[in-house]
C-alpha cells in the first residue's frame, strides 16, 4: 500500500493493528512516527547519515527476531567497501548507545516502569516515549560531536529507592543545566531524564518539528535583505554562476572627462610639461603628480590647469594635430582601419597640443609638424644632425639620421658593392632605379650617408633598465647610403620624437588617475571618517608596490581592536592614489604592482573583523553556526555582489595595454571603433571588443574588494578600515537596535551571583592547576574563566561554569592568522604572494600548533570526557620519534620542520591552541600586542625558519616541478576495521613515491612531501 500524506495517520493505525501487514513508504516514515510492533524493515536507498540509519532501523521494534535489511550496490567495489565501513561505524556508535542504557542486574522489569512515564506529545501528533527519548539523546550527542559521539553523563544519588539520576550534557550543548529525576528504579530515572532533556532541546530549537535532532541547528536565523535576494535571483536567471565564471565588463567607467552642467563653447587647457599640453571640454578634478619611466631615469609629470580657450576658433587645428599624431606619427595604432577619428562621440574627449613658453597653444609649431607629412628632401643643404629621415620606397617607415663624415661619402655613380640581384646593376644609382620605378638619380651627386635609429620606445609606464653599453645591431651601427631623391622628413625630428612619444603613456596615466580620484572621492564621501586631501597634497604616484616601498614604521600597529562608532572627520589618514591603483590592478595588467599582497592582507583582516562581530552579536550561537555565517559574509559570491552594488566593478584594471600592432587595445583620444569596418569584416568583431571590454573571472572582483580592505589597512587605521567595511555592507560592527556597540558576551554559562561564580572559578582554577599554563605562556589571566574555557573540550563534564573552547577557537583562529600575516608583511617587504601563503600555512597549520601544545605539555590540561580523543592524544604525545623523553623543549622545537608540519595530530590539540589565542585576546581587551607577546615566543623558532626557508605547499610544489599522479587506491585493515588511502606519485626524473593517509587529501600530501624531500636532498648532494 502506498503511503500518501492525506491518509498517513489512518494507514499507520491500520499497520499498528495488523490490518495492514506490509507498508511501503518514502523516507518521510522516519520523521518521528512510532511503530512499536514492526518486525522487518527493508531499506533500499542508502541512509544519508547516522540519524537516518537509526530512524529507519528503529522501525524494527518487535521484541523477538526483529530484522533490519539494507540493500547495497556491489557494482562499484570502492563504493561498496566505503559504505560497508560506514555501516560498521554506525554499529559501533549503536553499541555505545546500548552500553549507555544497559540494564542493571537488579533492574529486570523495565517494561512496566517505562510504561508509567508519560510520553512527550507534540501538537502535530508526534509522540516520543521514554525509549525513543534515550535514543534521540544519543543521536543528538553524535551530532554535537560531528560524527564522533560525546556521550552524556548519568550520575545517581541514593543506595535505595527512590533513586535520583542527574543527566549532564556535553559542554557544547546549549542546555547546560543538569536534569534531575527521581524514580523507584535507576533505569526509570535515567529514561525520565532523557525525556525531560528532549523536551528542553525541542523547546530551544535543537530538535525540529518531528522531534529529530536538527541538522540545521548551526544555521543562524538571519533575515537576508530583499535586495540581496533579488540580486541573486536576477544574477542566476539564465544560468548558475560561480566564482570561476568568466565575465566581460567595460574598460571605461564613463566618458573622459565627466560632463558637467556648464554650457559653454570654451574648452580647458592643461599643461603636462613646458612644451606639451592638452585641451578637454570640461574641467578635470585635480590629479596627483605621477612618475613616467624613461631610459634609466624617472620624470615626474604634473598636470596643471592653465586657462579656458575658445574651442570653435581652434577646433580644426587641434583636430588636425591629433589625427597627425595618431595616424602618421604613431602609424600602427589601427587608426583609419579599426578605429576612426570622431571627437564628438569619443569616450576619450581630449586633444593634445604643444605649448609656448608663455603657456599658450603653439599653433605655429604644430602646423610646421603637420606639414612634414610626406615632405621630401630637396637638396643636401637641408640635411642636419637634429633631423630624422626615412626612405620613401620602403614599405615600413625606418628612421635614419644623417652622418656628416666625409670619409664615408659615396657618389651615386660609385660601383655597386653589395649583393648582386641583376646583371644590369653596375652602380648605386642603378640599384635604386631598379628598386623604384620612374626614379631618376643624378649620377654626379653624392649619396646621403645615414645611420639607422632604433624604433622609438612608446611604453613609458613601467621602469625598464637600459644597458647603454650594449652594442647596437649591425643594421643600426653600420652606415648606409641613400640617394637624396628618396629621402623624406620623418614625422618628427629627434627632439619632438623624444617629447611626443611619451604622450600615449602620459594619457594612459591621466585617464587612470582620473578614475582613481573619482574612487578616492567616492570612498571619502561615503565613509565620512576623514577629510579628503587635495591631489596635490598626496605623494607622487609611482605605480610601484606600496607594501615594498612603505617606510611607515606604524604599519599595522599592535594595539587594541576597540570599536569606535564616532566619526573623526579631521583625520588625514586615507588611502593614496598610488595604493588604490595597486588595489584595482591585476597581475595580468603587466604593471610593476598588483593587488595580490593587499588582497591577502585584506582577506585575513576581513575574517578577523567578521569573526569578532559575529562573536559579539550572537552570544548563544555555536561555533559551527558562526563559521557558516562567516563563510557567507567573506565568500567570493558576497564580495562580488558588493562590488556590483557599490558600483566598484568597473574600476578593476585587468588588461595589459598594447599601444600598437595587431594586439593593440588602447583607444587614442578622439577615436571611436569604426562600425563600418566591423560590419564589413565579421572576423574582426572579437578583436574589436578588446578596445572596450575586459575579460576576467568573477573571483577577481571579490579579490579587488579584499585588496581595498588591505589598502585601507596600511594607509589609515583599524577604525577607518572597519568603517569602510561597514559601508561595503559587511557585518563588522556589532550594533544593537539602538545603534550601540554590543558588549563582549560572557564566557560564563551559570547564572549564579558574580561573587559566588568568581570564588567557584578560582577554586576550579587551582584544583586543575591551570596556573601551570600561565607559567608556560608567561601570561596571567585577569579573568580565569577564559583560560578554563580555552581548555574545555566539548565532551567535558568537569567544567559546568564556562562554555567549551569552540567559540574561542573560532575567534582565536582569525586572530592568529592576522597576527602571523601581519608579521610576515611588516618584516619582509619583498615577499611574494605565493610565499606569503606558504608561510601562513606553515606557521598556523594544525600539525604545527598541535606539536607546540604537546611540546610544552599543555595537552595534559585539556578537560574532556572522550575515550577516543584520549587514545589519539596518548598515541601522538607518546611518539618517541616526535617527542623524545630525554629531549628538552628547545630541542624538540628545533627538529626538522617537515617531520610534523601537516601531521595527523588530533585536531583538538590545534583547536585548544587557537582557543588559547582567542582567550588571551578577549582577556586583554582585544590587545593585539599582548596576544603577540604571548604567542611569538612559542612560534619564534618557526617564524625565523619559515620566512627564510618556508615549508612550501608540497602538492603545489610537486606539480610545479613536473610531477604527476600514477595511481590512487584504498586499503582496508580488517583487524583495525579502518580504511586508508594510498597515493603513488612520480617525479619528473621517474622516481616514484607512496603516500598514506586517512583520506585522499592527506595521502596525496604525504606522497608529494616525500617526493619533494627526496628531490631537495639529491639537489643538496649534487651541489
Amino acid at each position: 500500500m502506498i503511503f500518501f500524506a492525506f491518509s498517513r495517520r489512518q494507514t499507520i493505525k491500520d499497520f499498528r493493528s495488523a490490518n495492514i501487514n506490509v507498508l511501503i513508504a518514502t523516507a518521510v516514515i522516519e520523521e518521528g512516527l512510532d511503530i512499536p510492533q514492526c518486525d522487518l524493515v527493508i531499506r533500499f536507498n542508502k541512509p544519508n547519515n547516522f540519524s537516518s540509519y537509526m530512524q529507519s532501523k528503529g522501525r524494527a521494534r518487535a521484541k523477538q527476531n526483529a530484522s533490519y535489511v539494507l540493500f547495497m550496490d556491489a557494482s562499484n567495489v570502492e563504493t561498496y567497501n566505503r559504505d560497508e565501513m560506514e555501516y560498521k561505524n554506525y554499529e559501533e556508535i549503536e553499541k555505545m548507545i546500548q552500553h549507555g542504557f544497559s540494564l542493571d542486574e537488579s533492574d529486570n522489569d523495565v517494561t512496566v516502569d517505562l510504561s508509567l512515564i508519560p510520553p512527550y506529545c507534540l501538537s502535530n501528533g508526534v509522540v516520543i516515549d521514554a525509549t525513543r527519548a534515550a535514543q534521540l539523546i544519543m543521536e543528538y550527542c553524535v551530532l554535537l560531536g560531528n560524527g564522533q559521539i560525546f556521550p552524556p553523563r548519568f550520575l545517581f544519588h541514593g543506595h535505595a529507592s527512590p533513586y535520583t539520576c542527574i543527566l549532564s550534557m556535553p559542554a557544547n550543548c546549549p542546555v547546560r543545566d543538569d536534569i534531575q529525576c527521581s524514580c523507584a528504579r535507576k533505569k526509570l530515572a535515567k529514561y525520565k531524564c532523557c525525556l525531560e532533556m528532549v523536551k528542553k532541546l525541542h523547546e530551544q530549537g535543537e530538535f525540529n518539528e518531528h522531534c529529530l535532532p536538527n541538522r540545521n541547528r548551526t544555521l543562524l536565523k538571519i533575515d537576508i535583505k530583499i535586495e540581496n535576494q533579488i540580486f541573486q535571483l536576477v544574477d542566476e536567471l539564465f544560468e548558475k554562476k560561480s566564482e570561476s565564471s568568466f565575465e566581460t565588463f567595460s574598460k571605461h567607467i564613463t566618458k573622459f572627462p565627466l560632463k558637467t552642467d556648464q554650457l559653454s563653447t570654451n574648452w580647458h587647457l592643461y599643461q603636462i610639461n613646458n612644451e606639451l599640453g592638452f585641451v578637454v571640454p570640461y574641467e578635470l578634478i585635480k590629479l596627483p603628480r605621477f612618475n613616467l619611466y624613461e631610459n634609466n631615469k624617472i620624470t615626474i609629470i604634473e598636470v596643471v590647469y592653465l586657462k579656458s580657450i575658445n574651442y570653435e576658433q581652434y577646433e580644426n587645428k587641434l583636430k588636425d594635430f591629433c589625427q597627425y599624431l595618431f595616424e602618421y606619427v604613431f602609424d600602427d595604432m589601427n587608426t583609419n582601419t579599426i578605429l576612426k577619428f570622431d571627437i564628438e562621440n569619443s569616450i576619450f574627449q581630449l586633444l593634445p597640443c604643444l605649448l609656448t613658453k608663455l603657456g599658450d597653444i603653439d599653433f605655429n609649431r604644430m602646423t610646421i609638424i603637420c606639414n612634414r607629412k610626406n615632405k621630401f628632401i630637396q637638396n643636401n643643404s637641408e640635411l642636419n644632425n637634429t633631423e630624422l629621415y626615412y626612405p620613401s620606397h620602403l614599405p615600413e617607415k625606418r628612421f635614419y639620421m644623417h652622418v656628416s663624415d666625409d670619409s664615408l661619402l659615396k657618389q651615386a655613380s660609385a660601383s655597386w658593392d653589395q649583393k648582386i640581384i641583376s646583371e644590369d646593376i653596375k652602380t648605386y644609382a642603378d640599384y635604386f632605379e631598379y628598386k623604384v620605378s620612374d626614379l631618376r638619380i643624378r649620377r654626379d651627386r653624392y649619396l646621403v650617408t645615414m645611420k639607422g635609429v632604433k624604433k622609438a620606445r612608446i611604453n613609458y609606464l613601467i621602469e625598464t633598465s637600459i644597458n647603454t653599453d650594449k652594442e647596437t645591431t649591425d643594421s643600426e651601427s653600420q652606415p648606409v647610403h641613400y640617394p637624396i631623391e628618396l629621402l623624406c622628413y620623418a614625422p618628427l625630428n629627434k627632439i619632438d620624437f623624444e617629447l611626443i612619444y611619451k604622450l600615449p603613456s602620459i594619457l594612459v596615466r591621466i585617464s587612470q588617475l582620473y578614475r582613481i580620484e573619482r574612487l578616492r572621492k567616492l570612498f571619502a564621501d561615503n565613509i565620512k571618517y576623514y577629510s579628503l586631501l587635495d591631489a596635490d597634497q598626496m605623494p607622487t604616484v609611482t605605480f610601484n608596490d606600496n607594501l615594498r616601498t612603505n617606510k611607515n614604521l606604524s604599519l599595522l600597529p599592535l594595539i587594541s581592536l576597540i570599536y569606535n562608532n564616532s566619526p573623526s572627520i579631521f583625520s588625514k589618514l586615507q588611502p593614496s592614489p598610488d595604493i588604490l591603483f595597486q588595489a584595482i590592478t591585476r597581475r595580468s595588467a603587466n604593471e610593476k604592482t598588483d593587488m595580490e599582497n593587499l588582497e591577502i592582507l585584506g582577506d585575513c583582516f576581513l575574517k578577523l573583523t567578521v569573526s569578532m562581530s559575529l562573536y559579539h552579536r550572537y552570544p548563544l550561537a555555536s561555533a559551527g553556526a558562526l563559521t557558516i555565517e562567516k563563510s557567507k559574509q567573506i565568500s567570493n559570491e558576497n564580495l562580488y555582489r558588493i562590488a556590483i552594488e557599490k558600483k566598484l566593478k568597473l574600476y578593476l584594471n585587468v588588461m595589459k595595454i598594447n599601444f600598437r600592432g595587431k594586439d593593440a587595445n588602447w583607444l587614442p583620444p578622439g577615436y571611436i571603433i569604426n562600425d563600418i569596418e566591423q560590419i564589413k569584416n565579421n572576423k574582426n568583431v572579437l578583436n574589436l571588443k578588446r578596445y572596450n571590454n575586459q575579460y576576467v573571472k568573477r573571483k577577481a572582483f571579490a579579490d579587488m574588494i579584499e585588496a581595498f580592505i588591505g589598502a585601507f589597512l596600511i594607509s589609515t587605521d583599524y577604525t577607518i578600515t572597519i568603517q569602510f567595511m561597514k559601508w561595503l555592507g559587511l557585518d563588522v560592527i556589532p550594533l544593537d537596535e539602538n545603534n550601540h556597540i554590543m558588549e563582549i558576551p560572557s564566557i560564563l554559562c551559570s547564572c549564579n551571583k558574580i561573587d559566588e561564580i568568581n570564588q567557584i572559578i578560582d577554586k576550579f582554577y587551582r584544583d586543575q592547576e591551570f596556573y601551570d599554563i600561565e607559567n608556560v605562556i608567561n601570561y596571567k589571566f585577569n579573568n580565569k574563566a577564559y583560560l578554563i574555557a580555552a581548555f574545555t573540550h566539548p565532551s567535558s563534564f568537569a567544567n559546568r561554569l564556562t562554555n567549551c573552547y569552540e567559540r574561542l577557537e573560532f575567534l582565536g583562529d582569525a586572530v592568529l592568522d592576522f597576527l602571523v600575516t601581519r608579521h610576515i608583511f611588516v618584516n619582509n617587504t619583498n615577499i611574494t604572494p605565493g610565499l606569503v601563503t606558504d608561510i601562513r600555512q606553515d606557521l598556523s597549520n594544525n600539525g604545527r600548533l598541535a606539536y607546540i601544545l604537546v611540546a610544552y605539555r599543555l595537552h595534559t590540561k585539556i578537560l574532556h570526557n572522550s575515550p577516543d580523543l584520549f587514545g589519539k592524544i596518548s598515541v601522538y604525545a607518546g611518539d618517541n620519534d616526535l617527542f623524545p623523553k630525554d629531549s628538552s623543549i628547545y630541542n624538540q622545537l628545533s627538529k626538522d620542520i617537515d617531520q610534523w608540519a601537516d601531521s595527523t595530530a588530533p585536531k583538538a590539540l590545534a583547536d585548544v591552541f587557537e582557543a588559547l589565542v582567542g582567550a588571551i585576546f578577549l582577556d586583554s581587551n582585544k590587545c593585539l600586542q599582548t596576544v603577540w607577546n604571548v604567542i611569538k615566543p612559542l612560534l619564534q623558532q618557526y617564524i625565523d625558519r619559515s620566512i627564510t626557508d618556508p615549508n612550501l605547499n608540497p602538492v603545489r610544489t610537486f606539480f610545479e616541478q613536473g610531477g604527476k599522479v600514477i595511481s590512487e587506491t584504498t586499503k582496508t585493515d580488517t583487524d583495525k576495521e579502518t580504511t586508508i588511502s594510498i597515493y603513488i606519485v612520480e617525479t619528473a626524473n621517474g622516481c616514484q613515491f607512496e603516500g598514506y593517509g586517512a583520506n585522499k587529501k592527506m595521502a596525496k600530501a604525504d606522497a608529494c612531501r616525500k617526493a619533494i624531500k627526496s628531490v631537495m636532498s639529491n639537489k643538496i648532494i649534487d651541489d
